[in-house]
């Protein structure tokens, strides 16, 4: 994708992390590339330790982990019954007030308990999936102290604005796993099976189902941050990754099929896919952005605008009383949707429109950079590929003959005003932190 202009396509590929030059007079007498450390000076507060009190600071690391998730999992435990009944009925049809099914009725969505402690362990996944959760940003910030001594400058401020960014991500995934995978799950597990047997629901099977999806979704949305994370800190570089990609992909399967309890098959076909999409998206929007180990933090962050703002565009839209779109198939020309029915594509519309609106914006982008040296023009076209395509999706889902997506999502959080609050707070905290951020690097 590179076309020789350097910052707009420009490679991240480095051969070694990004850190100072050897003395050439290394203290100590040796010459470089000999003796224990070969003339490479250590990170500021490196120091040699015994390995045995290695083991023990990384234990009690992870005991302060543990500690937290115990903690956030005992002040949600009081309130569990509300989380199960509340993320129950999300996904399966019925009211809680209908259950047990009164004499003569049945109420297949109700929960059944084949087990005198499957309530309290249901109580218990729950509070333990909230405290997981909230104990990722604090396993980001220990892994941080344990490794901080080892650490430049620079790679320390990439290790703390990793810790508010791993709970962005986990959120991010809960609400993936909660507003698409499960509701894509459960429907499909409702038409494979209603007509074929009566539907039970068992509590225990049921439920750890629901947990397992929300749990693993927070934490393979971590991946965009530890791949961007180990790039920007030198220790490895998009190349090197995208060389080995089918290795990574083999591993997602891996865990997508190891840790899915689904013998359909269903859920681990959605959960690889997902990371699957996931490491690629981010190792093209770091190639998009032209963005590398010797990038300077400030400048990563800021290519990331475009992004960011589109994300907050969408989920502010969502979260308002804007009312939800309808899609546009009826209004598409009859000569459109009769050769789509004829051709027996109707249901492929959204993938057509999306694709066409990326092929027009594509060639338009190859089309300038052919005809002008203009490079604000390149560097603009380049700054709105992101947002280009992320719309072209949801252009193309509006397209669809039965976009049931947007009837899920048409809920009210905020009222107008409290919008537009979110909305600036966001942007202020964004800009100002960035105008911060440069002033302290003039300085």
């Amino acid at each position: 994708m590179s076309d020789g202009e350097p910052g707009l396509y420009s490679e991240m590929d480095i051969e070694g992390p990004d850190r100072p030059e050897p003395d050439p007079n290394p203290p100590g007498g040796d010459p470089p590339g000999t003796g224990t450390g070969a003339g490479t000076p250590g990170a500021p507060d490196d120091e040699e330790m015994p390995l045995t009190e290695h083991i023990e600071e990384m234990v009690r690391r992870l005991g302060v982990v543990v500690l937290a998730m115990a903690v956030v999992a005992g002040v949600a435990f009081p309130f569990a019954d509300r989380l199960i009944t509340f993320l129950w009925f999300s996904f399966l049809p019925g009211v809680a007030s209908q259950c047990p099914p009164p004499a003569g009725a049945t109420a297949s969505s109700c929960p059944r308990v084949y087990h005198p402690l499957s309530l309290m362990i249901a109580r218990l996944k729950v509070s333990t999936l909230a405290g997981f959760i909230v104990a990722l940003p604090v396993f980001v910030y220990q892994t941080y102290l344990f490794m901080r001594p080892g650490l430049y400058p620079r790679e320390r401020k990439y290790y703390l604005a990793a810790v508010p960014t791993s709970l962005i991500l986990a959120g991010v995934g809960v609400a993936f796993a909660f507003f698409l995978v499960l509701p894509a799950i459960f429907t499909y597990f409702l038409y494979y099976s209603e007509s074929a047997a009566i539907i039970a629901f068992g509590l225990s099977e049921t439920f750890n189902l629901m947990v397992m999806m929300l749990g693993l979704f927070a934490f393979i949305f971590q991946i965009p941050l530890f791949v961007m994370l180990a790039i920007m800190m030198g220790i490895t570089t998009r190349r090197w990754l995208e060389a080995r990609r089918l290795y990574f992909w083999g591993g997602f399967l891996t865990i997508a099929f190891f840790f899915s309890p689904d013998p359909t098959g269903m859920a681990p076909i959605l959960v690889a896919s997902t990371m699957v999409v996931l490491f690629e998206g981010t190792l093209g929007l770091l190639r998009w952005t032209g963005t590398d180990a010797r990038t300077a933090a400030v400048d990563q962050v800021a290519a990331l605008r475009p992004l960011l703002y589109t994300i907050v565009a969408a989920v502010a839209y969502i979260v308002s009383p804007a009312p939800m779109p309808t899609g546009y198939f009826g209004q598409l020309p009859p000569a459109v949707t009769d050769g789509l029915a004829y051709l027996g594509l109707t249901s492929a519309t959204p993938i057509i429109v999306g694709l066409a609106i990326i092929g027009v914006f594509e060639g338009i982008n190859r089309l300038v950079r052919r005809v002008t040296r203009d490079y604000r023009v390149r560097r603009v076209l380049a700054r709105t590929r992101v947002p280009v395509w992320l719309g072209a999706v949801v252009v193309g889902y509006l397209a669809s003959p039965d976009p049931g997506l947007l009837r899920r999502v048409d809920v009210t959080y905020l009222s107008t005003t409290e919008t537009a609050i979110a909305v600036g707070a966001v942007v202020v905290l964004y800009e100002g932190g960035l105008v911060l951020w440069r002033w302290q690097r003039g300085r």
